[in-house]
């Protein structure tokens, strides 16, 4: 019975010792495979982060743009405001007014269009 034991026990270590190559090379397909899922999960992560970023982008353009023209119309308007203020005053004084009114839509536009700009040089 001994024998039997100890020949059992052989059989089951050469057993054993013939299918470590193969536990090996399960554990080696194991690895490349997490390795593999890893960097699709990685890849899919930065191309995801990718269309956000152009979306976000995207969205930030066109609200500029909307942006810009609801400032133009605004820009305008003050325009039309202050150059009916200046028909009120007396003669002399309709130039001036009327100089320092479109001075300040001048102003109000290009800051307008560099805000615009600044927006619209975004990359994406």
């Amino acid at each position: 019975m001994n024998q039997a034991a100890r020949n059992r026990a052989t059989d089951v270590a050469k057993a054993s010792q013939a299918a470590q190559p193969a536990v090996d090379a399960a554990n080696r397909n194991l690895v490349t495979a997490q390795q593999d899922a890893n960097i699709k999960v990685a890849n899919a992560t930065a191309a995801a982060n990718q269309s956000v970023n152009k979306a976000a982008v995207s969205q930030a353009k066109a609200q500029a743009k909307a942006d810009y023209n609801v400032a133009m119309a605004r820009i305008e308007g003050n325009l039309k405001v202050a150059q009916e203020r200046c028909a009120m005053q007396p003669a002399d004084m309709q130039t001036a007014c009327e100089q320092d009114a479109q001075a300040i839509h001048d102003q109000a536009v290009n800051a307008a269009v560099a805000q615009l700009d600044r927006v619209m040089q975004q990359p994406g």
